[in-house]
């Protein structure tokens, strides 16, 4: 009797071990981690998602910021954490396409993330000082090939982002010898200051400082004219052809992340989004609503991957 009265305590006590075990994930909040600076454009849209996001799940969601190296600490630290479904990375498109030639990235973006969801995307604007003489972008280019090689500068959130990428990419096209000056924080104070000649940055962040004529810009790198500021040119209709390089940003879990936690954040993020406040406060600083799906997100990986491993080379 004695022995199964302790199996029978035994017993209850693992019963309420496991329901207690069960029951506090329910009271954490989760996680969506920002791997750039508060401010910045993925820290804009997360905070903003933040809350809707909660809502449509039930559980607090909490934004956490983790910077560097482009994206890439803030997205390891998602790799490694635990695959629960309470750990998520609003990601920026370098730490998820950009080739690794010498081995710095910790971990393949298609192996080791789980898709859930395009969020958003947004054109990068061409910035230079607020007190320069060039008045629109084929004058500022004609200024830039009077400089010396290898003295023209611009700054950019980190290498392989999307501001790095239309860097290079105008280099090329513009044929100019450039230096690359990348930054953990916003480029922005660099080209205010005048430490650099110009950035490419999203909308979000660069267009306040643009109206506050602390910036000046130039022209936009997306393929259409942005709502926001419909007065500025794209760079393709400004004399290169066929010039575009969109920031986008995605959310994304551990591998091992169980399939229904996937769904109920993709759910969760399309209901987020189709929310009028959210639609509304996104698009007013340039920045589009996506909403897509898992497999999109996948494909858009994988073509997106090929697309600028030519010009990293």
């Amino acid at each position: 009797m004695q022995t199964m009265d302790r199996r029978s305590a035994l017993l209850t006590a693992l019963a309420v071990w496991a329901g207690a075990a069960a029951a506090q994930p329910a009271d954490r909040p989760l996680r969506i981690v920002v791997p750039f600076a508060a401010g910045s454009a993925p820290d804009i849209v997360a905070r903003t998602l933040a809350e809707p996001l909660s809502a449509e799940l039930g559980t607090p969601a909490a934004v956490e910021n983790i910077p560097g190296a482009g994206g890439l600490v803030g997205v390891t630290h998602v790799v490694n954490a635990a695959a629960d479904g309470r750990t998520v990375v609003l990601s920026g498109d370098a730490a998820l396409v950009m080739p690794d030639p010498n081995g710095v990235r910790r971990y393949d973006p298609q192996r080791d993330l789980a898709p859930i969801s395009r969020v958003v995307a947004t054109p990068n604007v061409l910035v230079v000082g607020g007190d320069g003489s060039a008045r629109n972008f084929a004058d500022w280019l004609a200024w830039l090939r009077q400089r010396p090689a290898g003295q023209v500068t611009y700054a950019s959130a980190g290498i392989g982002t999307s501001s790095h990428r239309a860097g290079e990419l105008l280099a090329k096209m513009a044929g100019i010898d450039m230096v690359h000056v990348p930054s953990n924080q916003s480029p922005l104070p660099d080209v205010v200051a005048g430490r650099v000649d110009f950035s490419f940055a999203n909308v979000a962040t660069a267009m306040p400082l643009v109206r506050e004529g602390r910036l000046r810009a130039l022209a936009v790198s997306s393929l259409q004219r942005t709502p926001i500021a419909p007065e500025l040119p794209t760079l393709a209709e400004s004399g290169l052809p066929g010039f575009e390089a969109m920031a986008w940003f995605a959310l994304l879990a551990p591998a091992a992340t169980p399939t229904d936690m996937l769904v109920r954040w993709q759910r969760a993020a399309r209901g987020a989004l189709a929310t009028t406040m959210v639609k509304a406060r996104l698009q007013s600083m340039g920045i589009e609503p996506i909403g897509g799906s898992p497999d999109e997100l996948r494909l858009t990986i994988e073509r997106e991957s090929r697309q600028w491993a030519g010009l990293i080379r």
